[in-house]
C-alpha cells in the first residue's frame, strides 16, 4: 500500500480509524476513568513549525521522510460522560529518532536534530471524536544535565472552544523504562495507566514497515 497519505484526510482526523481492528471493549474501558494527566514538558512548540499538520514524517509533498519507524497514532476524543467530542483540536509532539525536539532550548551537543521531521502535528476531531496521526515511533533520551532517561513517549494535548481540557503523555506498552520514567511513576491507577500505555502493532495495512497504535483519551469538561 502507499505510503502516501492524504494530508486534509489526516488533518480531518477521520481515516482509517474503524479499520484499525480494535474492538469496542477498550473504548467501554476508555470510558470509565479520565486520562492521566501529564506535565507539558519544557519542549512545547510555542512558535510552532510552518508545517503543522498531522504527518510528521513527511513536511513537503517532494521531501525525504524523517527517520525512524513510522507509526499510524489513532484514538478517540470522549468526555466524562461517554459521548465522543467531535471538533477537538489533538495536538501531538515529540523527539525525533536522535531524541532531539525541534525547539531552540534542546540544544544538547552531540545530537543534530532531524531537520525532517516535524515534531509537532495538530488534528480536528471528525464527528465520530476520531484523530489520526502519521509520525515515528518515540525514542527514549537522556535529560541534559541528568542522569534522568526518558521513556519512550509522544506528548498529547486536548483543546475543546479553545480551551486546553487535557495534557498528558503517551507510552509504549512493553518498553523497560516505563517501570522508571520519573513522569509516568506518578500515574498509580491501573485503568489510567492502561489508557496511556498502549500496544504498538504491525501497520502494514497502511504502508510497509510501519507500526500503528490506539490511544483512546477522556477528557472532563
Amino acid at each position: 500500500m502507499t505510503s502516501k497519505l492524504d494530508r486534509r484526510g489526516l488533518v480531518l482526523g477521520g481515516l482509517g480509524v474503524a479499520a484499525f481492528g480494535l474492538g469496542s471493549a477498550h473504548k467501554v474501558r476508555a470510558q470509565q476513568v479520565p486520562t492521566a494527566s501529564q506535565i507539558e514538558g519544557p519542549f512545547y512548540p510555542y512558535n510552532p513549525p510552518r508545517d503543522q499538520d498531522a504527518d510528521l514524517v513527511r513536511l513537503g509533498a517532494g521531501d525525504a521522510e524523517a527517520m525512524g519507524q513510522v507509526t499510524h497514532v489513532f484514538g478517540t476524543v470522549w468526555n466524562a460522560e461517554a459521548t465522543p467530542l467531535s471538533d477537538a483540536l489533538v495536538e501531538i509532539w515529540q523527539c525525533d529518532a536522535h531524541g532531539r525536539y525541534r525547539h531552540p532550548d534542546d540544544l544538547e551537543a552531540g545530537r543534530a536534530p532531524d531537520l525532517r521531521f516535524q515534531g509537532y502535528g495538530k488534528a480536528l476531531t471528525g464527528r465520530d471524536g476520531s484523530f489520526r496521526f502519521r509520525t515515528i515511533r518515540p525514542v527514549s533520551y537522556a535529560v541534559t544535565g541528568t542522569p534522568i532517561v526518558r521513556a519512550p513517549h509522544i506528548h498529547v494535548a486536548i483543546s475543546t472552544r479553545g480551551i486546553r481540557r487535557l495534557t498528558s503523555q503517551l507510552y509504549v506498552a512493553g518498553e523497560p523504562l516505563n517501570d522508571s520514567d520519573i513522569a509516568l511513576s506518578s500515574v498509580t491507577n491501573p485503568a489510567q495507566r492502561d489508557g496511556i500505555i498502549r500496544p504498538y502493532e504491525d501497520g502494514s495495512v497502511y504502508e510497509r514497515g510501519a507500526q500503528m497504535v490506539r490511544y483512546d483519551l477522556m477528557v472532563v469538561i
